[in-house]
């Protein structure tokens, strides 16, 4: 066997027990949808649409409390006829509004976090399991989240800030409303 033949044999041989190594240690590949544990988000207030009877909401200085009828949804204050889609509309994006964290040792700074007064508050009245209750602060520091408490309790939540979006397109629909 010539000296090349040998070189060529050891480089195999090495090249097959790298492999065989690195086939050996590699971990193992996880795909999507096999089982992977899969993240759950824990939605803020737990609550069907269908069974509130009631929405007291406070947002930038503006009360408005809008009550479930025979003949749809009405202003409380007024009796005024209220645009049922806006509302339906409103429950189910607040219905998908999402825990996105919590903060330590918050409950006694609430007046740090915009919640003490609160900056804004919706007050669900729920047909036989009571109200539901969200109360919101100020945005975090990066302006994505908004620091809320959940049904009076003491910890600060995180949510999303499209919440207050929703909160102004329900009384703005109120407003339009009542003036059309």
């Amino acid at each position: 066997m010539s000296s090349d033949s040998r070189r060529v044999l050891i480089l195999v041989l090495l090249a097959c027990v790298l492999g065989g190594y690195t086939y050996a240690t590699a971990p193992e590949k996880k795909t999507l949808g096999t089982g992977a544990e899969q993240k759950t988000e824990r939605t803020v207030l737990d609550f069907t649409s269908e069974h509130v009877t009631q929405v007291d909401l406070l947002f930038d200085g503006q009360h408005l409390v809008c009550q479930r009828t025979a003949e749809g949804w009405k202003q409380a204050a007024s009796g005024a006829p209220l645009p049922t889609d806006a509302i339906d509309d409103f429950l189910t994006n607040l219905r998908k509004l999402v825990n996105l964290g919590e903060v330590e040792d918050a409950a006694a700074q609430l007046s740090e976090y915009g919640l003490q007064p609160p900056a804004s508050r919706v007050v669900l009245q729920v047909e036989g399991e009571g109200t539901r209750t969200l109360t919101i602060g100020k945005h975090n520091p990066v302006q994505t989240s908004l620091y809320a408490q959940v049904n009076e309790s003491p910890q600060v939540v995180l949510v999303g800030a499209v919440v207050l979006w929703d909160m102004r397109k329900l009384v703005t629909a109120a407003a339009n409303s009542a003036a059309g």
